[in-house]
C-alpha cells in the first residue's frame, strides 16, 4: 500500500450535514476541473441528518479518515517473497529480479525473516572459502533459511512512522518488514522513506481551525481552505488558495464555484449539496442564511431535479421547504440517547483567550423533553471538562420550531457566570430567538472569554 495520490476533501470533526456534503461536492468538482485525484472524506460517524440525506438522493458516505498522519503501511511496498522450504538458488533468482531483499515466509505467511543480496553473498564467500566449486553449486539447493536475517527488526503497518522512527534509526537495516495486526506479510518499507515520509494532501471544507480538523492535520500538507466560519487558520509552508465567505452554508460556496467553471452537479450530488444549505440555516429561519443561500438551494434543487425544469422559483421554493422540513424531523433531538451522545454528536472546540471551549448544539422540536434529561447532560459536560480540560462546556439546544435556544453551560464559575443569558428555574440559560452558534453564540461566548481572563 503507498501513501495515497488523491488529494483529501475533508470537513471538521463531528461532522455535520454541511461538512459532509460540501465535501463530497467539491471533491466531485475538484475532479472534474482538474487532472489530480480528489477524495471526499469525513472525520467521524455521519448523524441522523446526514444519513437521512444520503439515503433520500442515493449517494454513499464518504472515506471515514480518523487520522492523516503517515502510517508505516501506507509506506511499505508489496515485494515477492519466498516460502519455508525454498531454496537459495530461488533467493538468489528473487532478488536479481527485484534489486530488494526478499522475505522469506512460513506457512501462515508470517514473516521468518529477510534475505538480502549482501547477506546472500556474505553466506555464499563463507562457503566459497572452505570448500571446492563443485561443493559451493550444491549450497545452492539447501534452504533458504539457512541464510536469512532473522534478527530483521519488523514494524506493524498501522504504527504511525512518528512513533517507530526510533527503532528505524537503531538500526542498520535499509529495508524493514512490515506485518499487520496478525504478524502476517503485508511488505517492506525503505528506510529513506520512513525517514522523510511523504505528506497526505489535504483540502479543508467547511472549517479552518486545527482545533476542529482531522487528527494529524499538523503532519499533513494543507492546500487549500474553503469555509464560512471565523478565521483562526493553521500555518502553512507556502501560500495556499484561502476562500472564506460568510454565506450560511459551505455548500453554498460548492455550488457558486461550479457555476463559476461552468458544472452542474449530478442529480444525488446537487440533492445532499442542497441538505447541506438546509441543515446549516435551518430551512432559512437562522440569521446566518443569506439570499446567496436561497439562490443556490433553487439551482441546487433543479439540479438534483426535485422541481420540474419549467417550475418558477416558488414552486421551486415549496419543494425545497417541504425537503427541509423532512430534513430537521430526520433529527434525532434528545430521544433515548445517551447525554455523552446528545454531547458529542455536534459539538466544536474553540481556544480564545487562553482558554479551550467545547460548544455543542442539538435540535428538538420542544423543550418539553429538556426537562428528563437535564442530569444526563450535566453529568456529560461535566466529563467533557474534565477529560479535555475545558475552561467551558455548552449545550445549545435549538428549538427549531419556535426559533429560541436553552443552553446547559458547565465550567469555570468565572466564564458561566458572565455569560449574557437570564439563568431559568431549572438551571438552564434562555436565549430567545437564538438559533446559531457561528453568528449569534460564539461570539458571546469570546466576550465572556476575553472578560474572564
Amino acid at each position: 500500500m503507498a501513501v495515497p495520490d488523491s488529494i483529501l476533501v475533508i470537513g471538521h470533526r463531528n461532522p455535520d450535514m454541511d461538512a459532509i456534503a460540501s465535501a463530497v461536492g467539491y471533491a466531485w468538482l475538484l475532479n472534474e476541473i482538474n487532472e489530480t485525484s480528489y477524495l471526499p472524506g469525513r472525520t467521524g460517524q455521519v448523524n441522523s441528518q446526514t444519513a437521512f440525506a444520503l439515503d433520500r438522493f442515493g449517494v454513499d458516505a464518504p472515506a471515514l479518515v480518523t487520522d492523516v498522519r503517515p502510517r508505516v503501511g501506507d509506506l511499505s511496498e508489496s515485494l515477492p517473497t519466498l516460502n519455508e522450504g525454498q531454496t537459495l538458488l530461488n533467493a538468489c533468482q528473487t532478488i536479481a529480479r527485484t534489486r530488494r531483499p526478499a522475505p522469506l515466509l512460513d506457512a501462515q505467511q508470517k514473516p521468518m525473516g529477510l534475505l538480502s543480496g549482501a547477506g546472500l553473498f556474505a553466506h555464499l564467500a563463507e562457503a566459497l572459502s572452505s570448500t571446492s566449486v563443485l561443493a559451493l553449486a550444491k549450497e545452492f539447493d539447501l534452504p533458504a533459511e539457512t541464510a536469512v536475517d532473522s534478527a530483521s527488526t519488523i514494524l506493524n503497518n498501522e504504527e504511525f512512522v512518528r512513533d517507530v522512527l526510533g527503532q528505524v534509526m537503531r538500526s542498520d537495516q535499509d529495508d524493514f518488514i512490515v506485518v499487520d495486526d496478525n504478524g502476517r506479510y503485508v511488505g517492506l518499507s525503505r528506510r529513506a522513506t520512513l525517514m522523510a515520509p511523504p505528506h497526505r494532501k489535504i483540502v479543508m471544507v467547511d472549517h479552518n481551525e486545527l482545533a476542529q480538523a482531522v487528527a494529524g492535520l499538523e503532519e499533513a500538507e494543507v492546500i487549500e481552505v474553503l469555509d464560512h466560519h471565523r478565521l483562526s487558520t493553521i500555518p502553512t509552508a507556502v501560500p495556499i488558495r484561502f476562500y472564506v465567505d460568510p454565506v450560511g452554508s459551505c455548500s453554498t460556496l460548492v455550488l457558486e464555484r461550479a457555476v463559476e467553471v461552468k458544472k452542474s452537479f449530478p442529480a444525488g450530488i446537487a440533492g445532499i449539496l442542497l441538505c447541506g444549505i438546509l441543515s446549516d440555516t435551518l430551512v432559512f429561519r437562522s440569521p446566518t442564511a443569506t439570499p446567496r443561500d436561497y439562490a443556490a438551494a433553487i439551482k441546487l434543487a433543479r439540479m438534483a431535479k426535485l422541481t420540474p425544469a419549467h417550475a418558477d422559483d416558488e414552486q421551486a421554493m415549496k419543494a425545497i421547504s417541504e425537503l427541509g422540513e423532512s430534513l430537521l424531523a430526520s433529527s434525532a433531538g434528545l430521544g433515548n440517547r445517551s447525554g455523552d451522545e446528545i454531547v458529542s454528536t455536534d459539538i466544536k472546540f474553540y481556544e480564545e483567550s487562553g482558554f479551550k471551549v467545547g460548544i455543542a448544539q442539538v435540535e428538538v422540536s420542544n423543550f418539553s423533553e429538556l426537562a428528563s434529561r437535564l442530569d444526563d447532560i450535566h453529568e456529560a459536560l461535566q466529563k467533557l471538562v474534565d477529560t479535555q480540560k475545558l475552561g467551558l462546556a455548552l449545550l445549545m439546544v435549538t428549538d427549531v420550531v419556535r426559533g429560541n435556544s436553552r443552553l446547559i453551560a458547565v465550567g469555570m464559575p468565572r466564564i458561566v457566570t458572565v455569560l449574557p443569558y437570564p439563568r431559568l428555574d431549572d438551571d438552564t440559560l434562555d436565549a430567545p430567538g437564538m438559533m446559531s452558534r457561528k453568528k449569534q453564540l460564539l461570539p458571546a461566548v469570546l466576550a465572556a472569554l476575553a472578560q474572564a481572563v
